[in-house]
């Protein structure tokens, strides 16, 4: 990443700019993102770097990062310009290996991990990491975050905890049935140590209320779903049709900070050239250089428009602002409607 500064492309436009942060500054490291957690500062550092980059700042020429990392690396559809988080592609890339710790059952490296690690009792998400290497610590570290997006498919159920395991499609029941789960004396225990096709072999610490027992009828009218068969239990991924893990389609839910924005989703399906797209995103999450948002950088002597002194801000350049008006007003008829 020190290298960039000699190869900077200060002709570039900002467009131009991401685009070259996508292709190839982000690649860069993408193999050792499979392999290794980074830890904060050193994804602190790359982001850093690629940031620089994108508004072209260096120690030469100072310029202004119109927008954080943070919003920046959002992808398009929730706001952002779609680069690359580094820190949720290291999480992607690593729990990865769940995919292939599912697909390559007689491999070599899967019967070691298993015979090592004791993956099979009951399975993966619960393996001791004690003592065990650098690079099985992190791949635990990412299994745990992809917990979320897998669901058990029940065949021999000597792999999946009946109550803390997600087998039922959203929740796990010691998550549904709390209160129940607290009292039950069978904790960490597999559907096959549970339920031998009709009865619910469980006990609780105490008596239970009135309440508490319509719980557990509805706990043993689940259960009662279950089929066991000769089959090992399957992991199923939730976020896609093929529910086959994929690094993508966990990316994009942490990457997703909870509020979407209404209408940058429109930019970027206009028919304009990049760069346009990256002005409208601009003036869209009210970054451009206008006085005021200038004004929250450094002391401006005159926060006021220069046409007609009222103070300068993204609505007002375009559409407050008597040139602006006059503007609309011309392409208005240019065009013969009225616009706005």
């Amino acid at each position: 990443m020190i290298k960039v500064a000699g190869w900077r492309g200060r002709l570039l436009s900002l467009a131009a700019r991401a685009m070259l942060i996508k292709s190839c500054l982000a690649s860069i490291s993408v193999y050792l993102l499979s392999f290794i957690k980074f830890p904060k500062w050193a994804i602190k550092i790359i982001n850093t770097h690629m940031s620089n980059y994108l508004w072209n700042d260096s120690v030469e020429s100072h310029k202004y990062h119109l927008a954080n990392w943070e919003l920046v690396s959002l992808k398009k559809e929730f706001g952002g310009l779609g680069l690359p988080n580094l820190r949720d592609l290291n999480i992607s890339l690593l729990a990865s290996w769940l995919k292939r710790y599912q697909v390559d059952k007689d491999k070599l490296w899967k019967e070691l991990i298993d015979f090592k690690y004791d993956t099979a009792n009951p399975n993966i998400f619960q393996a001791n990491t004690v003592g065990a290497s650098s690079f099985f610590k992190d791949f635990m570290r990412a299994a745990q975050a992809a917990k979320m997006g897998f669901r058990w498919k029940i065949g021999n159920g000597k792999r999946v905890r009946l109550w803390e395991d997600n087998w039922l499609g959203s929740f796990s029941l010691a998550i549904q049935f709390w209160p129940l789960y607290r009292i039950v004396n069978e904790k960490e225990k597999t559907v096959a140590d549970l339920w031998d096709g009709t009865n619910l072999k469980c006990t609780f610490r105490r008596n239970v209320s009135h309440e508490f027992y319509q719980s557990w009828l509805e706990v043993l009218e689940l259960v009662s779903t279950i089929q066991l068969s000769d089959e090992e239990d399957g992991m199923i991924w939730n976020f896609n049709s093929s529910g086959i893990y994929s690094s993508q389609s966990i990316s994009k839910i942490i990457n997703f900070r909870g509020i979407k924005s209404i209408h940058v989703s429109a930019v970027w399906s206009i028919k304009v050239p990049p760069r346009v797209h990256l002005f409208l995103w601009l003036v869209i999450n009210n970054r451009s250089l206008t006085k005021d948002n200038l004004a929250k950088r450094r002391k401006v002597e005159d926060e006021n428009c220069l046409f007609c002194l009222e103070r300068e801000t993204i609505h007002h350049v375009f559409f407050d602002c008597v040139v602006a008006k006059r503007c609309w007003n011309i392409v208005s008829d240019i065009l013969g409607f009225k616009l706005g």
